[in-house]
């Protein structure tokens, strides 16, 4: 059994929500995970937008699709925590947002760009935040089009879904761009 594929697989995933539902946000208990929240989900939106820009910008393109799906996760916790924070901070900030599980419900929505408007915010804190994870989602989606259209146009996109075997550290062959363009 290859444990890496299963840790990336699995138990990562689990522990980002894991993380998200127990870290402590209570008046007693918010300085610790106020510090601890802000600063891992900084760091992992910092980390997540990163690598996305980074895959955009080289041209051998490498991030595969569980990547992005760790990213996509990620990043919808990162801002489901910052809404649920934010409502334990300073209440009335979002009407009907008010447990861990309505947070990360508004944040899926937000990002799908749904809206079925039972959660939406109303203070000016929640508008920019909201209004931050719009930025953000829309260049994370530009920027996985970006990727998966240059895997289409290499003939790569089946390998890019596909994992790889274990071990295996081969990229898929890049196409030289004189040849394809004569």
């Amino acid at each position: 059994m290859n444990w890496r594929l299963v840790f990336s697989r699995m138990l990562l995933p689990t522990a980002v929500l894991t993380f998200h539902f127990l870290v402590p946000v209570s008046a007693s208990d918010a300085p610790v995970g106020t510090v601890l929240g802000f600063v891992v989900g900084a760091v992992c939106l910092a980390a997540v937008a990163g690598a996305v820009f980074n895959e955009v910008r080289q041209a051998a393109k490498r991030l595969r699709a569980v990547h992005l799906l760790l990213a996509f996760e990620l990043v919808l916790v990162i801002f489901s925590f910052g809404y649920f924070l934010l409502t334990v901070q300073q209440p009335g900030q979002f009407n009907g947002l008010t447990t861990r599980l309505d947070a990360l419900y508004f944040s899926m929505t937000t990002m799908s760009t749904v809206g079925y408007g039972d959660i939406h915010a109303e203070g000016q804190l929640a508008r920019l935040l909201v209004t931050v994870q719009l930025v953000f989602n829309l260049v994370f989606v530009a920027s996985l089009v970006s990727l998966f259209q240059d895997q289409i146009r290499r003939g790569g996109a089946r390998e890019w879904l596909r994992p790889r075997p274990s071990g295996s550290t081969q990229e898929p062959p890049v196409e030289d761009e004189a040849r394809r363009h004569p």
